[in-house]
């Protein structure tokens, strides 16, 4: 859904690049599977994943079969959504659900016991260990506003290195609008302290859609950046398709 036209101007307060609890591994487990837990909440009722699931169907059109690359997973709630989306569209649908923390994998792979089609991946999403064109399509959720321009530059290279039909990356609008929803709505969506401080954090870390829109075309790679309501965008690239997938992992 296109962004609704603003009644008033953009409230953008300055960006800061504040660094996550989550990133810098603090916390315990049981924090830490509330946090992922916040997560999943925020990305199926603010967003996250309408957004992926709409960008995604129209690439995998008239396919029996998919395979994706979901980077940044988490617990893997976007690759059970998809899964289950997937089911409903007659898809066989295969993810490798990536993330460079071990303990975020080992939540990941409890919770998609009973999905035989997710395999988490131990992965670094600068340096992927897979061959070129070798997934149909690339996801990313909230992952982006985590890295500076440089680095999202290289990041978007990589995904498109390593996916056929393209790549779907959605994240956050920095705006005082969603800053002060969040601080209001935590007790429903930020039941973690983790999630407290990493939610603010994360929105004041992000990016306008014309800031991500200046790094996309400094990146060359011909993406597309959009604006989605509530204060969501995306960072989508449609390529043409290919006869037949690689083999997924360089040997």
């Amino acid at each position: 859904m296109p962004f609704p036209p603003r009644i008033l101007p953009p409230l953008t307060p300055r960006q800061r690049d504040r660094t996550e609890l989550l990133d810098q591994k603090i916390g315990s487990p049981r924090e830490v599977e509330k946090s992922l837990r916040d997560i999943a909440r925020i990305n199926r009722y603010l967003g996250g994943a309408r957004v992926v699931e709409k960008a995604l169907w129209p690439l995998l059109e008239s396919r029996n079969e998919a395979t994706i690359l979901d980077i940044g997973t988490g617990s893997a709630d976007i690759p059970r959504h998809l899964v289950k989306v997937a089911q409903k569209h007659g898809v066989n649908l295969t993810v490798f659900a990536a993330d460079l923390l071990e303990r975020h994998l080992h939540i990941a792979r409890r919770d998609c016991e009973g999905f035989p089609t997710i395999f988490p991946l131990g992965a670094d999403a600068f340096s992927l260990p897979l061959r070129d064109k070798s997934v149909d399509v690339v996801t990313a959720s909230l992952f982006l506003h985590h890295f500076r321009p440089a680095q999202i530059v290289s990041l978007l290279r990589e995904f498109e290195r390593v996916s056929r039909l393209g790549f779907i990356a959605n994240d956050l609008v920095r705006d005082l609008v969603p800053l002060a929803f969040f601080r209001l709505s935590a007790p429903i969506f930020a039941r973690s302290y983790l999630t407290r401080h990493d939610g603010a954090a994360s929105i004041l870390r992000s990016y306008t859609a014309s800031e991500m829109r200046e790094i996309v075309d400094s990146s060359r790679v011909a993406a597309t950046v959009r604006e989605h309501f509530p204060y969501r965008l995306s960072v989508q690239r449609i390529n043409s398709p290919q006869k037949k997938a690689k083999p997924a992992f360089a040997g």
